[in-house]
């Protein structure tokens, strides 16, 4: 007190207490479109306050910092999280096909030529019948990545088409076997060569060459035995 006034001394303790920053549980990443996370009122060690932007956005990909501002009266500073966004990736295949009725396929990938793994539907390749198939590939959850879709086509057998030769006469001169059919399937025959040594019905076998969607087909040649003419003797 000032002198000359009867009083005594008193005091006053003056508490200052530290700032606490907010600590938060990290958000995302995500992937472009998923549903995020709401961001909390309330930090994990008890601080109130409000975020800036208010939510997480997933439309497009990138790094966004989201702002946490306390409560007004509370001894919290400010805090920020960074919160990923990654852009879907679209899984790559290489093309399988085309397959002919009753073709061996390859076996589809479960694992994309970009890294990507998943499933398909159908999970396998028929070439039970003729037409084109949508197979769909889902990729296993917790990657970024969309859904990819193969179309293969399985194409119908062609049966080779000649024109019929002979029949003909024994030692007469046959034509030519075709190497392609009349329906452009090309291939080789067996036996190679018409043969009118001796009488009688032959079959001959095409065989179309590797790669072509088409079936054996077959050619019975008819070589017919020489006759000797016959007369009533004159005279």
């Amino acid at each position: 007190p000032t002198v000359g006034q009867c009083a005594t001394t008193a005091t006053m303790t003056v508490v200052v207490n530290a700032n606490t920053t907010p600590t938060f549980t990290q958000a995302g990443p995500y992937c472009v479109g998923a549903t995020p996370a709401s961001l909390p009122t309330t930090s994990t060690n008890g601080i109130s306050g409000t975020w800036s932007p208010a939510v997480i956005s997933t439309a497009s990909a990138g790094s966004t910092v989201y702002t946490f501002t306390p409560t007004m009266g509370q001894c919290a500073t400010p805090a920020t999280m960074t919160v990923v966004v990654n852009a879907n990736v679209t899984p790559t295949f290489t093309q399988l096909g085309p397959y002919c009725v009753g073709g061996t396929p390859a076996t589809l990938a479960t694992t994309s030529t970009n890294g990507i793994t998943g499933t398909w539907s159908p999970a396998a390749i028929s070439t039970a019948s003729a037409g084109s198939t949508v197979y769909t590939f889902t990729p296993t959850v917790g990657q970024c990545a969309t859904t990819a879709t193969m179309t293969v086509v399985v194409n119908a057998q062609t049966v080779p088409a000649f024109s019929q030769l002979g029949p003909y006469c024994v030692g007469g001169t046959p034509a030519t076997l075709a190497t392609t059919s009349t329906n452009g399937v090309t291939g080789t025959w067996s036996p190679a060569v018409i043969s009118t040594a001796s009488a009688g019905s032959t079959v001959y076998t095409f065989t179309p060459t590797a790669g072509q969607c088409a079936t054996t087909a077959t050619m019975t040649v008819v070589v017919n035995a020489n006759v000797t003419p016959v007369f009533t003797q004159l005279g």
